[in-house]
């Protein structure tokens, strides 16, 4: 495949983590956080850009609503030429929400999840709070994204802002998909998130039932492992040395 992506961590260990980046995302933007898990959990991660983002070939434009669907499918070809039998997956954001797919869909490949800031519906707080971005690239408060993108920085950043805003992803909900998902799950979401309400934990939650945990720190928005690193870190040691 030609994605970008490193291993990390220790590359001896039976258990890889896989870290799906967010809508804007890439390797570099995790910003050495999943070098933190792995180090804290002894185990191997994958860190990569999907098809079109930072390093990673790829046209986003055109973007529809199934695209979170065909990341998950990616993901899998991705996995099958990693030859991985099975792994743990961390997804931020719209790569929570390719985590949760992905678990629903091909449940035996699927060993743990744990989703920071997951969409599993459209809500009003998601389209308000993307309103409330779209005008940055144009006043040119975006230009950091081009360290990571390249000259596809405006690319990427429309084919995020877009999608949620348009008509035909209104609609669009993953919750009774989800409900195939078998595996310990953590799902994490800060309290002050301006993208997304703790719905979408309740949804999810309702949605897995058995082996799910919850986290929901105080004084923090929509990327939790950046703004409480030390306190998500250690929910993740007790979710694994609990459940994995």
């Amino acid at each position: 495949m030609e994605l970008n992506w490193i291993e990390i961590g220790n590359l001896t260990s039976d258990e890889t983590i896989i870290f799906l980046h967010e809508g804007l995302g890439c390797i570099e933007l995790w910003k050495g956080y999943p070098e933190k898990v792995c180090e804290t959990l002894n185990v191997k991660g994958i860190v990569y850009d999907r098809s079109g983002y930072g390093k990673s070939p790829g046209n986003l434009t055109q973007r529809k609503a199934d695209y979170l669907h065909l990341a998950a499918d990616e993901l899998f070809d991705f996995i099958n030429y990693l030859k991985l039998k099975s792994v743990h997956l961390y997804g931020h954001s719209d790569g929570g929400s390719i985590a949760l797919i992905f678990a629903s869909k091909y449940t035996n490949r699927v060993k743990s999840i744990v989703t920071e800031a997951a969409h599993v519906f459209n809500e009003p707080e998601t389209i308000k709070g993307v309103q409330e971005a779209r005008p940055l690239l144009k006043e040119g408060r975006m230009e950091g994204l081009r360290k990571y993108h390249g000259d596809r920085y405006q690319e990427v950043f429309y084919a995020w802002n877009d999608i949620w805003l348009d008509d035909s992803f209104e609609d669009w909900n993953i919750e009774k998909e989800i409900k195939s998902i078998n595996c310990p799950a953590l799902i994490i979401q800060g309290l002050e998130d301006q993208y997304g309400t703790l719905k979408q934990v309740e949804a999810i939650s309702n949605a897995i039932k058995d082996n799910v945990k919850t986290f929901t720190p105080n004084h923090c928005g929509h990327a939790p492992f950046k703004e409480q690193t030390a306190l998500v870190l250690n929910e993740i040691t007790q979710f694994y040395n609990e459940f994995i």
